[in-house]
Parts: C-alpha cells; sequence; structure tokens
C-alpha cells in the first residue's frame, strides 16, 4: 500500500513543479518501459514458478538474467543505429534526449520481473513489498528535489531510473543474504528448460506486448498528434486509477499464480480460487470506483490544481475499463498455468487491431480526445466481459494442458 500510494501522494507537488509537457513526456518514457521489459526477459521468468523441480526453477532464473542482460545491450545497439529514424517517428523534440535512457530503464525494470518472481517462488513476499516501496520513496525524493533544483525536463525520468535501480539492488542484496540461492551455469539443462518453456517467448511476449502496448496506445497517440501535454492529462488520469489496481491486484496476482499452479500440479478444486478471487476483487473495488465515477473532476482539479480538470474527465471515461481490467488482471495468470497461450495470443492481436482501430476513429473521424478515449474504453469493456467468461469456462476443465 505504501509502494502504490506514495507516487501519487507526491504528484500534487509534480504538477505544480513541472509543466504538463514534462509530466506527459515522462508518461511517454514510462509506457515504452512498461512495453520494452516484456521483451527483455521473453517472458521467461513466468516459467520459474512453474517446475517442480527446485533445482530446475533455478535454472531458469539463470536463464531469464541471461536473455534480460543480452536482449538490453542488442536494444542499445539498435537505438545507436536507428535514433535519427526514432527521432522523426516521435516527432516530440523535448523526448528525444530520453530516447538512449531507454534499454537503462528496460534492464532494471527486467531485472527487477526475474527477481521479483523469483521471490515468488521462495514465498519472499516481504521483501517484494519493501523493493517497491524502497523504489517508490527514491522516485518521490529525487523527482521532487530534481524538480525544486531546476531540472524541469528530465527531472522526472531521472527520478525513475533511480527508483528503478534502488529497487533492483535491493532484491540482489536479499537473494544474496536471505535465500539459499548459488548459481550453477548448468547451460544444458538451461538449453533443455528453455525448449521444455518455447511457448514464454513465443507466445508470452506475444500476449504481454501486444496487452501492453494496447494499453499505452492512447498515450503515444495523444502525444503525437495532440501534443505532450494531451498525453500529460491521459497518464495522470491513467495513473491515479491504476495505481489502487496495481496496489491489490499485482499483490493478489503474485499469490493467485503461486496458488493456482500448486492447485493444477495437485489436482485441487481450481474454478473455486478463480470464483472466490473474482468475488474478493469485486467487493474490495465496487465503492472506490463507484466514487472516483462520481466525483473525479472535482477531486483532480482540487489535488493536483485545476489545469488537470481535464484528467478527471478522462479518468470517468476510463472508470468502466479500468474496474473490469483490475477483476482480469490477478486471473490473467491462468493462461500461463494453463498453457492457454496459443489462444490469447489470437484474443490480444483481435484487442489490439481494435483499439487502433477505435482510437484512429476518434482521432481522424470525430477529431475529439475524449469521443477516442470513449471508444478506446469501450472496447476494453466489451473484451475484458468476455475475459472473465473464459477464465471462469477455463478453470473447469479437468483435463489441463499443463507443462510436463
Amino acid at each position: 500500500m505504501i509502494a502504490q500510494a506514495l507516487p501519487v501522494l507526491v504528484f500534487p507537488i509534480l504538477t505544480r513543479v513541472y509543466s504538463k509537457e514534462a509530466i506527459g513526456f515522462y508518461f511517454v518514457f514510462v509506457g515504452i518501459g512498461l512495453i520494452t521489459q516484456i521483451i527483455a526477459s521473453l517472458q521467461y521468468e513466468l516459467a520459474i514458478l512453474l517446475p517442480k523441480d527446485k533445482k530446475d526453477s533455478n535454472t531458469i532464473f539463470e536463464l531469464s538474467l541471461i536473455i534480460v542482460l543480452v536482449n538490453t545491450l542488442i536494444m542499445q545497439g539498435l537505438i545507436l543505429l536507428l535514433d535519427d529514424w526514432l527521432y522523426s517517428l516521435i516527432k516530440q523534440e523535448g523526448f528525444a534526449q530520453f530516447i538512449h535512457l531507454i534499454p537503462l530503464s528496460t534492464f532494471l525494470l527486467g531485472m527487477f520481473r526475474v527477481l521479483n518472481n523469483y521471490m515468488n517462488l521462495e514465498r519472499k513476499y516481504k521483501h517484494i513489498a519493501y523493493s517497491k516501496i524502497a523504489k517508490s520513496v527514491t522516485l518521490g525524493i529525487i523527482q521532487v528535489g530534481m524538480g525544486l533544483l531546476g531540472f524541469l525536463t528530465s527531472g522526472m525520468v531521472i527520478g525513475l531510473l533511480a527508483g528503478q535501480a534502488v529497487s533492483v539492488i535491493y532484491l540482489v542484496i536479499q537473494l544474496i543474504y536471505r535465500t539459499e540461492f548459488k548459481f550453477q551455469w548448468d547451460w544444458t539443462s538451461m538449453i533443455r528448460l528453455a525448449k521444455v518453456y518455447k511457448d514464454m517467448p513465443i507466445f508470452n511476449t506475444a500476449i504481454s506486448f501486444l496487452s501492453n502496448l494496447s494499453n499505452q496506445l492512447p498515450v503515444f497517440f495523444l502525444s503525437r498528434y495532440f501534443g505532450a501535454a494531451a498525453s500529460g492529462d491521459y497518464g495522470l488520469a491513467n495513473r491515479v486509477v491504476s495505481t489502487p489496481m496495481e496496489l491489490v491486484g499485482s499483490s493478489v496476482g503474485q499469490v493467485f499464480f503461486q496458488e493456482s499452479a500448486h492447485l493444477v500440479k495437485t489436482k485441487g478444486d481450481l474454478h473455486q480460487l478463480v470464483k472466490d478471487t473474482y468475488k474478493r476483487l469485486f467487493k474490495i473495488a465496487i465503492i472506490p470506483f463507484l466514487l472516483l465515477l462520481i466525483s473525479a473532476p472535482w477531486l483532480f482539479s482540487w489535488f493536483f490544481s485545476d489545469e488537470y480538470i481535464t484528467s478527471g474527465y478522462l479518468t470517468q471515461i476510463l472508470i468502466p475499463w479500468l474496474f473490469l481490467n483490475f477483476l482480469n488482471s490477478p486471473v490473467s495468470y491462468l493462461f500461463d498455468v494453463l498453457n492457454k497461450q496459443r489462444f490469447m495470443t489470437i484474443f490480444h492481436t483481435v484487442y489490439f487491431l481494435s483499439r487502433i482501430a477505435g482510437l484512429l476513429a476518434g482521432f481522424y473521424i470525430f477529431q475529439n480526445v475524449f469521443i477516442a478515449v470513449a471508444i478506446f474504453s469501450t472496447i476494453g469493456i466489451l473484451f475484458n466481459g468476455y475475459t472473465i467468461y473464459y477464465y471462469l469456462k477455463i478453470s473447469k476443465s479437468t483435463d489441463f494442458q499443463i507443462y510436463k
């Protein structure tokens, strides 16, 4: 709760120190990181919890670390070769200075995902929580400090990178001193396990990449067609609602992943776990989401300044989609546990293309930010509604196509 609340509590200061354009650049940078972190590890870290043999889990952990390092080095090389083309694609001169920092952020995010999943395997939930608190505290202090010192363009991104680095360093220290893990570097086992869990890079990477890119589309589209200030409005709206979602969703999701994998291995009642998870998440979220739906414009105007009342109106448009997305987020680990990546790849491809079509219609036909975001949100409602039905259905099966 502390880790998720701190960044939002700091934002009233940030919105009064930094310009809308600077905050817009920050959300674009965050959006790119959320996408590139998926490529960093090729999603192999999700397989850490799946083997019955602890040695195999350790080997997958080592494999994931290597993949993160290699992929971020490749990314850095590509950016050096293609920087002119990237500048022309973004069409935001103020953002150009941040492009070469993307591989560093990707490396830190990728490392955190791998370390986080290993700590989940070890049930070191306390250390996972502390690492997120360390990130939030560092991020907030440096972002405010850099802004007050006059770094009004780069301060937000520098604070983010510092927070990401601190969280990784903390988990590395805990790995060394709080677990029994020892590097083995068994290359034969790495190759074997890479083949066993080949669906992770083939399908999971595609699924997560499309899902994250799909969710970040408004930030990129608004920045390109309406300017960085518009992406700042949307980014703030999305951040405020997503914070409680991440607070509960990420914690529940980690435990759901571990428990659902255990139930599949022991042939337990997976369907009951899915139903109970949905019911509890609904009870937790319904009142806060309704209150935000009613009062968002007033809250944003009062909390972040009158300049951000537009973010409040965008929040009202996004609430129904984000509520359903909140219900689905923890349960989405089910397609990893049940090896349903092929179907979900097709699903997310159609979802992604539908959202692009909706945003393009909003921009080119209606030429209105609110209509574009409303179409985007409506598509999200329809697809998330179907996802709830699908997860409830597949969890009933007794013939799971699980990893052997």
